[in-house]
């Protein structure tokens, strides 16, 4: 079917094998079959749960995946839903019709080999763990979680510095609302995702309050001088009267896939003006960690619990430790 089974160039947030046309959402079995589910996603969700549990083996990953997105999935971040849409995708093509009771450690190792044993593989393994786990609380599996237990080969953390040259070049570069958007995150350590949610309402006499979406955490950001100037200016750019702090020309916050697109321009363009290796907007939090006077203070910022997360992953630059002195002095 016309398609069909390519990789999706858009409405890459819709489960495997169900298109959005005309003004409605459709399944396409494997057979070719377009059975159209509604113009409601919800509702599109459900109706596909149910078709999937009446033509796949019981408790199937395929029929699992349908409602763990109706019942758990439609409750998280656009960001988390997307990227978790994506992990099933490959889940699906492997372990589709297969009963979630049949699968073992050695089927799970085996995808993880199979994958390039990357730390994407690991993302999907850990999908696939959320997966199992849902279906032993619904009861379609009674066994143990067969990804419990495997002891993955840790990845390496990466490594990526940016220097405040590198910063400097591309902030230069930068439309005004990405551009500030590379200040909030050096300054307060603030992933992309909180960044784009920030609003007017989340300024207080103190600093910027908010939510760390992960943890449920309210996290305060203390103003010093750069902060609240960045702020400051940040709020004369237009449209001024807006509530999202960080917006398209609508004044609407921007989409993650709109950042994105915005970033990777960016990239580009900096490429070109002599950047010597991309990197991540990602990096800049993990540059402000590292470039944070201690260990403590970063994690403070990053709001991390463990002190030792922030130092493996997020602090970039050596230690610093002074030489022994062996002369004395005369």
């Amino acid at each position: 079917m016309s398609g069909v089974g390519r990789k999706r160039k858009s409405d890459r947030h819709l489960p495997q094998r169900v298109y959005f046309r005309s003004g409605s959402y459709y399944y396409v079995d494997r057979a070719g079959s377009w059975k159209r589910l509604g113009a409601d996603y919800a509702e599109a969700l459900r109706r596909l749960a149910s078709l999937l549990g009446a033509a796949a083996p019981g408790n199937s990953i395929d029929q699992l995946i349908a409602r763990f997105d109706v019942e758990e999935l439609s409750t998280k971040a656009e960001e988390t839903r997307k990227s978790r849409r994506r992990e099933f995708k490959m889940i699906a093509r492997v372990f589709g019709h297969m009963p979630a009771e049949t699968i073992e450690p050695h089927h799970v190792w085996n995808f993880w080999r199979r994958r390039g044993a990357t730390e994407q593989a690991r993302h999907e393994v850990r999908a696939l763990s959320t997966l199992l786990t849902f279906a032993r609380r619904i009861g379609a599996r009674t066994r143990p979680n067969p990804c419990f237990g495997l002891q993955l080969p840790q990845s390496k953390p990466r490594e990526r510095y940016v220097t405040d040259e590198e910063f400097l070049l591309v902030r230069d570069l930068a439309q005004p609302m990405i551009g500030y958007a590379m200040d909030l995150a050096l300054l307060g350590g603030m992933d992309e995702g909180t960044i784009r949610r920030l609003e007017r309402r989340h300024l207080t006499d103190e600093g910027i309050s908010f939510e760390r979406r992960k943890m449920g955490e309210r996290q305060l950001i203390e103003w010093n001088e750069e902060l609240r100037l960045t702020v400051q200016a940040l709020l004369r750019e237009r449209p001024q009267m807006r509530r999202a702090l960080i917006c398209n020309r609508k004044g609407s916050p921007y989409s993650m896939n709109g950042f994105q697109s915005q970033w990777q321009r960016l990239m580009r363009r900096a490429m070109k003006a002599g950047l010597s290796a991309r990197f991540h907007f990602h990096d800049l939090r993990a540059k402000s960690a590292s470039d944070a006077g201690s260990d403590q203070e970063a994690a403070d910022r990053l709001a991390h619990a463990d002190v030792r997360m922030t130092r493996r992953v997020y602090r970039r630059l050596p230690r610093r430790a002074p030489a022994l002195r062996i002369l004395e002095e005369s």
